[in-house]
């Protein structure tokens, strides 16, 4: 009997690709949110800080001038974490839609590899089908020929 064949064989090879593909693909848009969640959490100390400082200062006392730079710096340093949290939720959105990419792309290819193995089990049932037939076939052919120590006896 011939040997197995797949006929689907390119598009599985196709889809193993699809799949690390988007495997790198979550990688890379993970690490970006992992990184933009870094930024805000560094935005976030930041702006803690001035307003921890900004606190010592008034229980010193301080000028309205200085207050003022107070204001602006805590105001600028706000609106950056605003920007790194934004940046951060559109990272873990990326993740996401990647991680989907992924799966989908995991499903697809793990169907036609259970498609590829039904395949393959049903060339080997059919194989040894075919390979008992031949051995039945012998054992027929082998009962009905006369065998050097058989004895023959004439017809009377």
């Amino acid at each position: 009997m011939k040997p197995f064949h797949f006929s689907l064989e390119l598009v599985r090879v196709l889809r193993q690709q699809k799949e690390r593909l988007a495997q790198q693909s979550y990688a890379t848009a993970l690490t970006a949110s992992n990184e933009a969640e870094r930024q805000v959490q560094g935005a976030e100390a930041e702006l803690t800080s001035v307003w921890n400082l900004l606190g010592g200062e008034l229980r010193q006392g301080l000028t309205a001038s200085r207050l003022a730079e107070f204001r602006s710096w805590g105001q600028v340093l706000e609106g950056r974490w605003q920007e790194r949290r934004a940046a951060a939720a559109e990272a873990r959105r990326a993740a996401e839609r990647a991680f989907e990419q992924m799966t989908v792309a995991a499903r697809a290819r793990e169907a036609l590899d259970r498609f590829h193995d039904k395949s393959r089990r049903a060339h080997n049932r059919a194989a040894q089908r075919e390979e008992q037939k031949t051995i039945d076939e012998l054992a027929v052919q082998l009962s009905t020929t006369p065998g050097p120590l058989q004895a023959t006896h004439p017809q009377s």
